[in-house]
């Protein structure tokens, strides 16, 4: 299609083709700068460095395994309630076992994430320090 002046109307919001070689350019450049800025962190290969679980994830988990401990306990024991008619009984003692559930998953996950950190499997975070040390 050609507007009154003869020229093409692109699609791409009229600019012009990328030139591949001052893109290369462009980008040799930008990677000299990072390798010899004073300010530039190094940048971790992502195959090489091994992931660490952020703050926020660990205590989503942590949080949630309590939660549910303590629900899944308290369900049992509404439902138990219901089917033999001991409506507070078998609910006060299966919220608290389910509380008891919920603190033994805490505890375990707590010490997996602990071993996994000791062996190597979780890496230092931007400060150079690891999230135990953080304490």
């Amino acid at each position: 299609m050609a507007d009154k002046k003869g020229t093409e109307i692109r699609n791409d919001g009229g600019q012009p083709p990328a030139d591949d070689k001052l893109l290369a350019e462009l980008d040799q450049r930008i990677q000299t700068a990072r390798k010899t800025a004073k300010w530039a962190r190094p940048q971790p290969d992502k195959e090489t460095a091994p992931s660490k679980p952020s703050d926020m994830s660990v205590a989503l988990r942590l949080s949630s395994e309590f939660i549910s401990g303590v629900v899944v306990g308290a369900a049992i024991g509404w439902g138990l309630d219901r089917v033999f008619g001991t409506m507070p009984l078998c609910l006060v003692i299966f919220t608290g076992l389910g509380t008891v559930a919920g603190v033994r998953n805490v505890l375990r996950a707590t010490r997996a994430y602990d071993e996994a950190h000791k062996s190597g499997g979780v890496k230092q975070d931007q400060s150079g320090q690891s999230p135990v040390d953080k304490r």
